[in-house]
This record gives C-alpha cells, sequence and structure tokens, in this order.
C-alpha cells in the first residue's frame, strides 16, 4: 500500500496546481488531449511526472509493437485500479524506448480532414467538437447530468440552474480538450475555474474527471473512423495485390520475346513446331504483392491505447 499512498500524493498535489488559473488548466487539457484514453486520475499522476510524455505504454505493450525500454529508463507511476485491489503500475515514454518500428497516433491534417468529416457527417470540425461534447454529455443513458447533479450536493445546490451552468462550464473545458486533440482553436475554459476554486476536492475531482471522460469518448469516436480508413485501405490493398496475382498466373506462360511486354504465349500456333517451342521457352511472370502500408495517405498508424484505468492495453 506504500506505493497506492504515494502515488496519491502527487494526485493530490498536482490537482490545486491544475486548476489555479485559466493558462494552467488549459495546458493539461492540452496534454490530457494526446493522452486521451487515460482518465482524469492518471492524467495528472502523467503530468505531474512526465509533463513531456508524448505516448505512453507498458513495459511489455512496448516489446509487442517493436521497441524496447533502454536500460535505466525510469518508469511512470500511475494507478490501475481495474482489478480487485488498486496497484501501482509503469509506463514508459516513447522518448525512453529505441526500436526500427516508431507507431503513430492518429492526427487530423488538410489532406485527410473532408474525408474524416464526411464519415463524422460534419461539415467543419469546431462545429463537430461544439456538437460531438453537447451530444455525448446530453446523450441518453450517459449518467454524466445525474453525476454532475450529484456533486453539486457537495457544493450545497441543487438550483437547476446552478446545475446548467456548472454543466456548460464542464462542456466548455471538454470542447477545448477535443479542439486541441484535433488541431482546431478552443473555446475558453474559465466558466470551470470559478466553481473548482470553491468547490469540496471531491467535488473538484469529480467535474474534472467529467471533462475529460466527455472528450476522452468524442476523440474514440473519431480514432475509430480512422481505424476503418485503414481497414479498409488495407483491404483493397490485399484485393488488389491478389488480383495482380491471378493475372500472373493466367499469363504466366508467355514468349521470351515478349515476356518483357506479359504478353501471352500462343499455344497453338501451326508454323511453329514443339522443338521451336522447346527452344524458345515458357517462361513465368508471378503477381507481385504490394506492400508497404506505412505509406497510407492516412496519418493514423497503429496509434497506442490506455484504459480509463491508466493501464496500457
Amino acid at each position: 500500500m506504500k506505493g497506492i499512498i504515494s502515488t496519491k500524493e502527487i494526485y493530490r498535489e498536482i490537482v490545486p496546481k491544475i486548476i489555479q488559473d485559466e493558462d494552467s488548466w488549459g495546458r493539461f487539457l492540452t496534454f490530457s488531449a494526446v493522452h486521451y484514453q487515460m482518465g482524469f486520475e492518471n492524467a495528472s499522476l502523467l503530468y505531474a511526472q512526465r509533463p513531456d510524455a508524448k505516448m505512453v505504454e507498458t513495459y511489455s505493450k512496448w516489446q509487442e509493437k517493436g521497441r524496447y525500454v533502454r536500460r535505466g529508463s525510469k518508469g511512470i507511476a500511475i494507478i490501475d485500479s481495474s482489478g480487485y485491489r488498486p496497484y501501482v503500475d509503469h509506463v514508459f515514454d516513447i522518448s525512453d524506448t529505441s526500436g526500427r518500428v516508431r507507431p503513430q497516433i492518429w492526427r487530423l491534417d488538410k489532406d485527410n480532414e473532408k474525408e474524416i468529416l464526411s464519415q463524422l457527417h460534419a461539415g467543419d470540425v469546431q462545429g463537430y467538437v461544439r456538437e460531438a461534447v453537447e451530444s455525448e454529455i446530453y446523450g441518453k443513458g450517459k449518467g454524466y447530468i445525474e453525476n454532475i447533479s450529484d456533486l453539486c450536493r457537495f457544493h450545497d445546490s441543487q438550483n437547476p440552474e446552478h446545475i446548467y451552468d456548472i454543466t456548460k462550464a464542464v462542456i466548455q473545458s471538454a470542447q477545448y480538450m477535443a479542439a486541441a486533440r484535433m488541431d482546431v482553436k478552443p473555446p475558453p475554459v474559465s466558466s470551470l475555474l470559478p466553481v473548482l476554486s470553491t468547490a469540496p476536492r471531491l467535488m473538484v475531482y469529480g467535474l474534472c474527471s467529467t471533462a475529460l471522460s466527455v472528450a476522452g469518448q468524442v476523440l474514440k469516436g473519431v480514432e475509430k473512423v480512422f481505424e476503418m480508413k485503414k481497414e479498409k485501405q488495407r483491404a483493397e490493398m490485399g484485393m488488389e495485390a491478389g488480383k495482380e496475382q491471378d493475372v500472373g498466373k493466367q499469363y504466366g506462360s508467355t514468349e521470351k520475346g515478349c515476356a518483357g511486354q506479359g504478353i501471352p504465349a500462343l499455344r497453338h500456333q501451326p508454323h511453329q513446331n514443339a522443338d521451336t517451342l522447346k527452344r524458345q521457352g515458357n517462361g513465368s511472370h508471378k503477381g507481385t504483392e504490394k506492400a508497404g502500408y506505412e505509406q497510407l495517405s492516412l496519418s493514423f498508424d497503429g496509434g497506442y491505447a490506455v484504459c480509463g484505468c491508466g493501464r496500457a492495453l
């Protein structure tokens, strides 16, 4: 339990610094936008220990991705609460690893933006961020509003208007985080800070956790679109390679003089006898599979995943 206690202390120390002003909160949301599959607790721990972290995985997961953690690298403590008892686990940033494979997380850019937005049924990125966050937090069965209402009891308020204002403040923070990840101008986040500055610790953690959870779900939805597009392109490339193999088998027998052009040999030529054909030979052309999935037009290439408790998948 000693490791859990010391890690929790890091968590409790960093949270007041994160919410002390608009710049601090904005920097943390921008950081969390990169590690959006982590919950607030582990995102805070990661931020406190390695504010420059770009991509984190456990030791074993880096090995699975074709990279190894360099000797002497210091692990970043996180809390795994997925089991019966929470325990301290460790992740490592990609800067602590080496290997030929360098996985990339998805990126929205001018080359793929139009296609991705089409798949998301959105006209522009800012509009999508705004609508997707509101749809997530007000979604049927999501429970965010109920949780915010419960948290407001710790603020001695069940006023519907107060709950509405706090909800809108949480939405703004979630939109900021999603916008930062999708590389568009984020909205202001100052409206949540007055609430956090006077709220009990449990309410602070709860509201911050809600904001990160909402933004994380929106960004996971965008990630799925990239994954689907990538799988589609892989399938198309596989089909094309298969067609080339079929063509290669169909026209495998060619005349020696025309082999470079891939022209099929004429097997029944009356002016050629068997000896002539034997001298010319029957070359074969094998279908060539296309390689290089890394050359896909989309920037997404595998990425990384960390579950809600912060442990790498």
